[in-house]
């Protein structure tokens, strides 16, 4: 056949594909740089897995009234915790053999690890272990799932590197099965019960799916790059279709084959920069091939803030000026009425802007009109849902009026964000206008974090979360934002670098004002510091004291009461000054003992003596240790005084015959503990002052302190949290965590815009306060990126 000379034969030689085909040590290379990239990010991810997965399985031990579950969660994130370097070793091991057995095409037997025996050894599988795997193989489906337009076109690249067309997804050396299979061979690796390592496979299910998107974005981009296939697109494929049938459909703004990986455009669209609007598009029911879109668009549950026309400046709100919002409108109709015929195919995001230029004049004219208006005061007023209702809109590109309604449910989010001060939600209320038109201009607003329109919106919101008015550099933030927006509506045409230029402004503002609070921080955490050594050495006075009177069946009413505060104190000062351990605190836990002994029933003649004989230096050390209390001259001769009495108690009790106090005397310990209470004071630290809040509860006998409680997720609670405090019926206040105490633990929050304190909270006290309802952890994410994900979750429960 290669030497017939027919002209109707064509050498297999000539055929595009074979002249692309890579030799075997080129494929090869290919194959082994994925693997490294793949390996390299995944392991990346899994140490910020585990950080949120410790946090997670805590706050799953707190909800659960299950015993054995709270311990299940509990033993499986202290196994996290001390495992990590094993489960991330172990984790690169497995993986790299998983991926070279599929390399090689050798089938996975069920049930088999990475290094288990070969699957024609026959073996049994137990229970457990078959339990294992069928949670890994419904963890690789539903990840499959999630990520299976890019799984699609990496599969397609590796079918034709490993010279197998046909590849399925689950032949994949680097499909989801791969690396769930190697989670759990690590997981099975720790030294633990079987459902302490269910549980921690199970957790890591919600954080893979969204950096194993990534990633395989990231190889399609890098094949794509080596040239391996870049007709190949991702495609979500709700039923699975042949080679043939994947390359159909594509519509005219598809690129076609062999023309690089992005559309004709020249926009890449293999990237989540299309994802996020196609998901949304679908969901909110567009048709894709084109045409005009339906006039309403939301689903139930998407809800929009305040609908009610444009009375008002046109701007998102009502009765923030006259008129605007009829002149804005005054000259649609006639622009919309040619719309029908204009140039710009509907397609899907990345392919060329298909809104009209006059459209965007006039969209251009609504925002001048606005930036002309007084600032927004009233009702929030989502203008783009009267827009979006009009006729008129009807007749644009499908990708256009979608757009609409997307950037709508933005700020339905924005509108009803309880993070967001009234003031500034009115104020970026304004922006409406202007973010459509960058939606419009570009699609990648939706999915591209970094997009300058996406951060400036961002930057703003992060620089209101701790909005105080009542402070002088509240006023300046407040400012600082107007003048932000203002600049918005009167400089944007369709440059996007101008949201760039004011994010770095706004950005700068708030370093300047991060810097100023440093230095509250520095001069706080001093203090705190300060107060946990006193706690520190408090506490461990009270914990000695209490392990002796609880041994004890009765302890004369002056004596215990002496102990449990004079003495107390006096060992408290030694431990800050001298140390635990040290002479002095050694005398002065010899002393409490030989007090207590002292008190009881002398019903041995050789307790008498010896007590006759011991009296006069322990009196001495009792006197000393009261001075070291600073008790005063009077203060001493009255405990001495009921120290005489005790005594001689304690004598005609012995010459009774009686071993004990009587159990009527007895001076019973409360049995059930007190509901814990907040215990708030203002404390000064040189010209500032700082609140200390800390849960008191009352110590009862037998109790064990919950470990959990002081080092689990209260103490995880990542910097730069947010969160508002209740006192009451007073002004609510918004602090960011910028300290944590090495000691203890302890929290400390500041405001750089606010006029509060600085606020010292204990673990302990900060989960009451969460359980009251008296605090609330505020959202601290980026502001679209909640409204996103908002979106796609009331989209998805619609």
């Amino acid at each position: 056949m290669a030497n017939a000379t027919n002209g109707k034969v064509v050498s297999l030689g000539d055929h595009p594909r074979a002249r692309s085909r890579l030799s075997p040590q080129e494929s090869a290379g290919v194959v082994r740089d994925c693997r490294e990239l793949a390996l390299t990010r995944i392991v990346a991810s899994l140490s910020g897995m585990m950080d949120r997965i410790e946090d997670d399985l805590f706050e799953l031990a707190e909800k659960t009234h299950d015993r054995e579950a709270q311990n299940v969660y509990l033993d499986a994130r202290a196994s996290a915790r001390e495992n990590r370097p094993l489960i991330e070793a172990s984790f690169r091991s497995h993986f790299i053999e998983l991926f070279n057995r599929k390399v090689r095409g050798e089938p996975m037997a069920p049930g088999s690890n990475a290094a288990g025996a070969p699957s024609s050894e026959l073996s049994l599988v137990n229970d457990e272990e078959l339990e294992g795997t069928l949670q890994a193989s419904d963890m690789a489906r539903k990840l499959s799932n999630q990520c299976e337009a890019e799984l699609y076109a990496l599969s397609q690249r590796f079918g034709f590197l490993l010279e197998r067309p046909e590849m399925k997804d689950d032949a994949n050396p680097l499909s989801p099965a791969t690396v769930c299979a190697a989670l759990k061979d690590a997981c099975d690796k720790i030294d633990t019960g079987f459902k302490v390592r269910m549980a921690l496979l199970k957790q890591f299910e919600g954080y893979v799916a969204v950096d194993l998107q990534r990633v395989y974005h990231d190889l399609n981009a890098h094949l794509v790059q080596r040239q391996i296939l870049p007709e190949i697109r991702p495609v979500a494929r709700k039923n699975p279709r042949g080679p043939q049938a994947a390359n159909t459909g594509r519509g005219p703004g598809a690129a076609p084959g062999g023309s690089g990986g992005a559309a004709a455009s020249g926009s890449d669209t293999t990237g989540p920069n299309s994802d996020i609007f196609q998901t949304l598009a679908k969901f909110l029911g567009t048709p894709q091939g084109g045409g005009a879109a339906p006039a309403g668009g939301m689903p139930a549950g998407a809800g929009a803030v305040g609908a009610t026309g444009f009375s008002g400046g046109g701007g998102g709100f009502a009765g923030g000026g006259g008129g605007g919002g009829a002149a804005g409108m005054a000259g649609f109709p006639a622009i919309l009425g040619g719309i029908s015929g204009t140039a710009g195919t509907p397609g899907t995001p990345g392919s060329a802007v298909t809104v009209p230029p006059t459209f965007l004049a006039e969209l251009t004219r609504m925002h001048h009109i606005v930036a002309e208006t007084d600032a927004p005061i009233g009702e929030l007023v989502n203008v783009l849902r009267n827009l979006r209702a009009s006729a008129q809109v009807a007749a644009l590109p499908t990708v256009d009026a979608t757009t609409i309604d997307i950037v709508a449910m933005l700020f339905d989010y924005i509108f009803v964000d309880e993070d967001i001060p009234g003031n500034v939600k009115a104020m970026l209320g304004r922006l409406q206008i202007p973010l459509l038109k960058v939606a419009m201009l570009d699609k990648a607003f939706f999915s591209a974090k970094q997009h300058p329109a996406r951060r400036l919106v961002d930057c703003m919101a992060e620089a209101a979360i701790g909005l105080d008015e009542r402070s002088a550099k509240g006023e300046a933030t407040v400012r600082t934002i107007e003048r932000t927006v203002q600049r918005v509506l009167d400089e944007f045409d369709t440059d996007i670098g101008l949201f760039e230029t004011l994010r770095s402004d706004v950005e700068a503002f708030l370093q300047e004002q991060k810097r100023h609070e440093e230095v509250v921080v520095e001069r706080s955490a001093r203090y705190i510091e300060e107060r946990e050594r006193q706690e520190i050495a408090r506490l461990t006075a009270e914990d000695e004291i209490a392990r002796r009177l609880e041994t004890r069946v009765w302890v004369p009413p002056a004596v215990r009461g002496m102990l449990t505060t004079t003495w107390v104190k006096a060992m408290a000062h030694v431990h800050l000054n001298e140390g635990e351990g040290s002479p002095p605190w050694q005398q002065l836990v010899l002393t409490m003992e030989d007090l207590l002994w002292s008190v009881e029933p002398k019903a041995q003649s050789d307790d008498r003596k010896r007590l006759v004989t011991m009296l006069p230096g322990m009196l001495k050390n009792v006197q000393t240790g009261l001075l070291r209390a600073e008790v005063t001259e009077e203060g001493r001769d009255v405990f001495l005084g009921q120290l005489v009495d005790c005594h001689a108690a304690a004598v005609k009790a012995g010459l009774r015959g009686l071993a004990a106090m009587p159990p009527g005397a007895a001076d019973p310990e409360p049995d059930i503990p007190t509901p814990p209470s907040i215990e708030r004071s203002v404390v000064p630290a040189g010209d500032m002052q700082v609140d200390e809040i800390r849960l008191k509860k009352t110590r009862v006998k037998g109790e064990v302190r919950n470990v959990f409680t002081r080092t689990g997720v209260w103490t995880n609670l990542a910097r730069g949290t947010w969160v508002e405090f209740r006192n009451g019926d007073s002004v609510p206040v918004r602090a960011r965590l910028t300290w944590i105490s090495p000691q203890k633990g302890v929290y400390l929050f500041t405001n750089a815009l606010g006029v509060g304190n600085a606020i010292s909270i204990s673990p302990e006290a900060l989960a009451e306060q969460l359980r009251r309802g008296e605090a609330r952890l505020l959202d601290s994410a980026p502001l679209v990126d909640r409204a996103v994900d908002s979106m796609l979750a009331n989209l998805r429960a619609a």
